[in-house]
């Protein structure tokens, strides 16, 4: 696929724009945290359970937090990497072509607080 400088700057622009608006949750394995990032993985939310601050060791709310951030930002990279692709027509790994976008899934759909971790 052949495109001018304009034109890759242009839908790498839309691209952008979109992946800002894209929203991926991640949530610690305990439960304590749960974080929300963009899809360029920047972090525009971050929610604690209620307990995480009154449990024997609240210093282990530090790697739930570090570790729902890396959770949403893998899941927010591996829909970027395919959007990306399917803009500049690139092939997977497998040599195929890439297929259209991967679901996000819907900020209003998110379960922030899950039965068993309010």
């Amino acid at each position: 696929m052949s495109w001018n400088a304009d034109e890759l700057r242009h839908r790498a622009g839309e691209l952008d724009a979109e992946l800002a608006r894209g929203r991926h949750p991640g949530r610690s394995h305990d439960g304590l945290a749960l974080a929300v990032v963009s899809g360029q993985g920047r972090l525009v939310g971050l929610l604690l359970a209620d307990h995480a601050t009154g449990i024997p060791h609240p210093q282990l709310a530090g790697p739930a937090v570090v570790e729902a951030v890396h959770a949403a930002r893998t899941a927010a990279a591996e829909v970027s990497l395919v959007k990306m692709r399917a803009v500049l027509g690139e092939e997977d790994d497998s040599g195929r072509r890439s297929p259209g976008p991967a679901e996000e899934e819907s900020f209003e759909q998110i379960d922030f607080l899950s039965e068993g971790r309010r």
